[in-house]
């Protein structure tokens, strides 16, 4: 009887030890799972911050490029009537250079009939040939001037441009890395 009741305390022993194993690994394992849930919910609100972040990053990039492309095509319009201008100059300055050489021409034939008459009269031998020179040098000197402003008005025109091109590329770029 004592070996029965040796036997009934051990498997009430083993029975409690088994309870107490079994609500020990029921804890652990609750505990196990909040942890897990915390873990979850705090890897989910982490990923939502950087998803939000990025797309609030991808936006001010889209902002950035959308303002840089407006500024690009208003500098290449302003080029463009620059440009247009220092044409519209040019031909201005070609046509009052052409106006003057005909003043000049004229002014040259009016000597020559001049010095012609004075000649037929017995006066002197006439000698255009400094005028004739001098209206040449002034006339290839006008030329080259006015094709040089030219040139220079098209460079400056387009320097100015890729320079403001230049300082929006150089605005955008510090934008989009003070994040």
């Amino acid at each position: 009887m004592i070996f029965g009741q040796i036997k009934t305390y051990a498997w009430q022993a083993a029975a409690l030890a088994l309870l107490a194993t079994a609500l020990t690994q029921t804890v652990r394992l609750a505990s196990a799972k909040n942890a897990h849930a915390q873990t979850v919910a705090a890897f989910n609100a982490a990923t939502a911050k950087e998803e939000r972040q990025a797309r609030e990053q991808s936006e001010k990039f889209r902002d950035l490029e959308g303002k840089h492309r407006d500024e690009t095509d208003q500098i290449r319009a302003d080029a463009q009537t620059a440009l247009a201008a220092a044409t519209a100059d040019a031909g201005r300055a070609r046509a009052a250079g052409q106006r003057l050489r005909g003043d000049l021409a004229a002014y040259i034939e009016q000597h020559r009939s001049a010095a012609i008459a004075r000649a037929a009269a017995g006066e002197c031998t006439p000698d255009t040939s400094a005028t004739t020179v001098l209206a040449d040098l002034f006339r290839r000197a006008d030329d080259r001037a006015g094709e040089l402003a030219a040139i220079a008005d098209e460079a400056r025109a387009r320097g100015n441009a890729c320079q403001r091109a230049y300082d929006s590329a150089r605005t955008m770029s510090q934008a989009a890395g003070a994040h």
